[in-house]
């Protein structure tokens, strides 16, 4: 008999799927094609912006440099793009996550509910996904949002930390009529570090693949 062929949709909580769906992929299965692409693109982007500062502020690895706004180290890294970088990876990889979390419900009622399987994968991109990407909550004026976390919406996000920039790194405390509210539920987050991640999750292969490539010798 011969082996039925499965795709892995995730390699961690081992979300799998009948035939090669990625071989000539339709419908969810072409929207997860489509988003990954997107994903990989900003990460590329990201991890050039991450490079050039890292070799300028901390190029042996042996320093702690956290910093942000108009620091000189930044010439040249246009925060204006990398900072919407953040919103449209925030967004696909939220597309992303929910529509494997959606497969995999749908054949399995056992398995967590697609939002449920969001907030396990990427929590930290959900919160700024919900409070800054999707829409600023200083705009929306939500009940379910604090003062802190609307002013922290719409404040420039940008900090380099752990030689990858980040959003969400600084808390904002606001006090109104003597209530006192914080912004926590915006929590930091890498594109670098969180890609890398869901690499290891959902394309295994493609990490490998970038890894012996960054060890190959540049062409002379």
């Amino acid at each position: 008999m011969a082996e039925r062929t499965v795709t892995v949709l995730d390699y961690i909580d081992n979300i799998t799927v009948p035939g090669n769906v990625f071989k000539e992929p339709a419908n969810e299965y072409w929207a997860l094609v489509c988003m990954w692409q997107g994903m990989e693109y900003l990460y590329r982007q990201a991890s050039r912006c991450d490079g050039i500062v890292k070799h300028r502020v901390n190029p042996e690895g042996k320093v702690t440099y956290v910093s942000l706004g108009n620091d000189p180290q930044f010439r040249g890294i246009s925060k204006a793009l990398l900072t919407s970088a953040f919103h449209w990876y925030a967004m696909s990889a939220y597309q992303y996550v929910l529509t494997v979390g959606a497969i995999a419900y749908r054949q399995d009622t056992t398995r967590p509910i697609p939002p449920d399987y969001v907030k396990k994968v990427i929590p930290q991109i959900l919160a700024f996904r919900d409070k800054v990407a999707a829409h600023f909550a200083w705009a929306k004026n939500h009940s379910k949002d604090t003062d802190a976390e609307r002013l922290a919406s719409i404040l420039p996000p940008l900090a380099f930390t752990d030689d990858s920039f980040h959003v969400g790194v600084f808390a904002v405390t606001v006090r109104r009529a003597g209530k006192v509210s914080h912004s926590r539920a915006i929590q930091p987050w890498s594109i670098c570090r969180v890609h890398e991640q869901l690499r290891k999750r959902y394309w295994p292969d493609q990490g490998a693949q970038e890894a012996v490539h960054n060890e190959e010798p540049n062409a002379e």
